[in-house]
């Protein structure tokens, strides 16, 4: 024999003892179930004490028939970590609008992260048990648009989730629904842990997306230096607001709107669509609801923002432009935010207690006409 061909076997014995420690590996991970399985989406996970029987978080979900029951649904503005479980925004707005002499119910459906596509299927799985007169979504612009675009929440390749995407102009999917176990090799799992790195389902993902935001690489007039300063001190995680790919809280400023932000609007027109069609189906109201800013926390015009040497047209009109594109045809309410310190802190921009039962009890006085007795079912 050979000496060549001596080699290419011995290569071969090795690569097929090779090939069988990592079937058998692989195997006996799976046996002992170790590294778990990753799970699509979430729900609240602080204490159980403080969970419906949904496992969001919120008070426990009953009523009497004579009672008119309103779904708060939305992501972390719902959940409102910042406040006491008792002044969560579903117990103020319940307060406020039992006092002008309303019998209302409360409830909350949604989590931290949750865009439109989780909060479709959690308000699905509520209507398996429960029903309500009144769905009030939460609408968070800075964050729905991507929220919906992207398998996995912030950042880049962060937790897995549920998610939808289009086919022409169709709604499709979703993915995986809460809960679902993610199939994926252990030996690869165990790897990112070893690695302390995540799974590339973004990078994967945005194959199907179209062409995202391309900023100027060169610009010789006034520029507004505020995005560079976050980035430098990483102001509220600056450096994990990912333009390039448009998960960014930023990206819904940013004009002109790229053929990806073009495609993130439709399909978030989508699952509204089908979330106030479940709502219909139901016999109930869907009406999108929206905090304002205060002018001070707005963009003034148009604006270049500098980033690492690249340059972003930006401006509050885009913005605006934006979520009139996106609510055109649904019922929506905006309420001031009636304070000048309605911040968590500077770095967190979620309304803070304070802020919460303000904001609470105007969108009460505007649901005044909207919630009526209700006749109980016989």
């Amino acid at each position: 024999m050979s000496k060549l061909k001596s080699n290419l076997i011995n290569l071969l014995l090795i690569l097929c003892s090779f090939s069988v420690a990592l079937i058998l590996s692989e195997g006996v991970l799976r046996l002992i179930d170790r590294p778990p399985l990753q799970v699509a989406g979430w729900k609240f996970s602080q204490s159980e004490l403080e969970e419906n029987q949904l496992g969001f978080r919120g008070h426990p979900i009953k009523y009497s028939p004579e009672d008119f029951v309103i779904i708060l649904l939305g992501d972390s503005h719902v959940e409102a970590g910042a406040c006491i479980y008792d002044r969560m925004p579903e117990r103020r707005l319940e307060h406020h609008l039992n006092t002008l002499g309303k019998k209302v119910k409360v409830f909350s459906v949604g989590a931290w992260g949750y865009g439109q596509d989780q909060q479709l299927l959690a308000l699905r799985e509520y209507y398996q048990q429960y029903r309500a007169d009144l769905v009030i979504l939460w609408q968070t612009p800075e964050n729905d648009i991507w929220n919906n675009m992207f398998p996995t929440h912030w950042p880049a390749n962060g937790t897995p989730k549920p998610t939808f995407w289009l086919e022409g102009n169709q709604l499709q999917g979703p993915n995986y629904k809460i809960g679902d176990k993610i199939p994926s090799s252990r030996l690869g799992l165990l790897l990112h842990r070893v690695l302390k790195s995540s799974p590339k389902r973004d990078d994967a993902w945005e194959k199907r997306l179209p062409s995202p935001y391309v900023p100027l690489t060169d610009y010789q007039g006034t520029v507004n230096q505020e995005w560079q300063q976050r980035w430098n001190s990483d102001l509220g995680f600056m450096k994990a607001e990912n333009l390039a790919s448009e998960k960014s809280h930023l990206s819904i400023f940013l004009s002109p709107q790229s053929p990806r932000m073009n495609y993130g609007i439709t399909l978030t027109r989508k699952l509204i669509k089908a979330i106030e069609s479940e709502v219909i189906e139901n016999q109930g109201k869907l009406l999108i609801f929206r905090p304002q800013k205060p002018s001070k926390d707005r963009l003034l015009g148009e604006q270049i923002f500098v980033l690492n040497d690249k340059y972003y047209r930006a401006s509050q009109e885009q913005f605006q432009e934006t979520i009139e594109e996106i609510n055109q045809g649904f019922q929506e309410v905006l309420i001031p935010i009636g304070i000048e310190d309605y911040r968590v802190s500077l770095e967190d921009g979620h309304l803070n207690q304070n802020a919460v039962d303000v904001v609470m009890k105007d969108l009460a006085l505007e649901l005044a006409n909207t919630v009526r007795d209700r006749a109980p079912d016989f």
